[in-house]
């Protein structure tokens, strides 16, 4: 059972008064954790990843949904990514108190430099609230092995319409599928590798971006 604890509860609260997570109650950034999670579910269930995944959080930030997911796939590791300094710190000091030393690394830095060092190392990728679609899709593209699996939550209302198929196409991803329960999120596959290198150099993707 996925439930917020009183020590998870500490840490999002700790976080929301250093100003990592909005001032929404921590019980809906859990909830939205839940969600997360619920997907991956699906994801194992049609055997796309293995029992024990290997997962890059894109902009971790205060580590959500890295932290939740990581008490809830004990099987799976992690590593946590996010290129300011503070934000890094905080995560390290935050997985060591949550005892999840052993299967979680923090990484603060750019991803597309993180990407150059771990191409196609990953089995997931997860984004919540990182940048825009193709953004995302980019960074994510050069971390995940073929057959591997972008899971992004989606604002509300979202019809996938903001994910196009041929940039998709282009970094190596099949079309979107939408999961909806409380909160709406779309995992696609990397299905094949892409006929570039990516992500290209730090920057580049938000400034030139693929779609």
């Amino acid at each position: 059972m996925r439930i917020l604890t009183a020590e998870l509860q500490e840490w999002l609260l700790e976080a929301q008064k250093i100003g990592f997570i909005g001032p929404k109650p921590v019980e809906t950034v859990y909830n939205h954790a839940v969600g997360f999670a619920e997907s991956i579910d699906l994801i194992l269930k049609a055997e796309l990843i293995p029992p024990s995944f290997f997962v890059a959080d894109l902009g971790s930030g205060a580590g959500v949904p890295g932290i939740f997911l990581a008490h809830w796939f004990p099987e799976a590791r992690f590593v946590l990514i996010d290129s300011m300094m503070k934000r890094g710190l905080f995560l390290h000091r935050m997985v060591s108190q949550l005892g999840l030393d052993d299967r979680v690394e923090v990484y603060c830095g750019r991803s597309e430099t993180f990407a150059e060092a771990n191409r196609g190392k990953f089995d997931l990728v997860t984004a919540r609230g990182f940048a825009t679609p193709s953004v995302a899709a980019e960074n994510a593209s050069g971390l995940l092995r073929v057959g591997g699996v972008l899971l992004v939550s989606e604002p509300p209302g979202s019809d996938l319409s903001r994910w196009s198929r041929d940039g998709l196409a282009k970094l190596g991803f099949s079309p979107p599928e939408l999961v909806k329960s409380e909160f709406s999120y779309s995992w696609m596959i990397r299905d094949r590798k892409s006929s570039a290198k990516f992500p290209r150099g730090v920057g580049i993707p938000e400034k030139s971006p693929i779609f």
